[in-house]
């Protein structure tokens, strides 16, 4: 007698199997989509350092993100809006620049943000950026590695550079 299909035992260890991978790769895929989530942060504020910068060079002063003519990923150059994930304000007072998150990313909570402030002393040689967050360990180190990359001092900048 010729046996089609598969016995009892097969199907079961299959289904183990399925189970042990499933339990390993599923909480992997989220942490990716959270992450993947995040990404939009660090083009954004590389945009706007880069807009800054050349607004520096020419006028000699900093200028708000509309005088520079960055738009936000949610596409607002005054005032505050928001894309899926953040929420962008160019009316910050703290910061020059932030991106807070519309809902917890992994172990980063709801209402985390990622920042830039800059400081400039008249030299236009002399512009530094401080990108962070206020949550290092958890969001920009965690999702965003490469964010503080963004930074070219070592040293905290506290409030933000001035713009007239």
């Amino acid at each position: 007698m010729e046996r089609k299909g598969f016995s009892i035992i097969e199907l079961m260890v299959t289904v183990v199997i399925l189970g042990v991978l499933s339990a390993v790769a599923v909480p992997k895929l989220f942490g990716l989509i959270d992450k993947s989530k995040a990404s939009e942060v660090s083009p954004a504020a590389g945009a706007y350092i880069k807009l800054q910068e050349a607004y520096i060079h020419e006028h000699h002063k900093g200028g708000d993100w509309q005088s520079i003519g960055y738009k936000s990923p949610a596409g607002n150059a005054t005032g505050k809006a928001r894309t899926t994930t953040f929420e962008y304000d160019a009316s910050q007072s703290t910061y020059n620049w932030t991106a807070e998150t519309n809902f917890a990313l992994n172990s980063c909570s709801k209402g985390s943000k990622w920042f830039i402030n800059y400081n400039f002393d008249g030299n236009v040689n002399h512009i530094k950026f401080w990108a962070s967050s206020d949550d290092i360990t958890n969001c920009s180190g965690a999702l965003t590695p490469n964010f503080k990359n963004l930074s070219t001092t070592t040293t905290a900048i506290t409030s933000p550079g001035g713009t007239e």
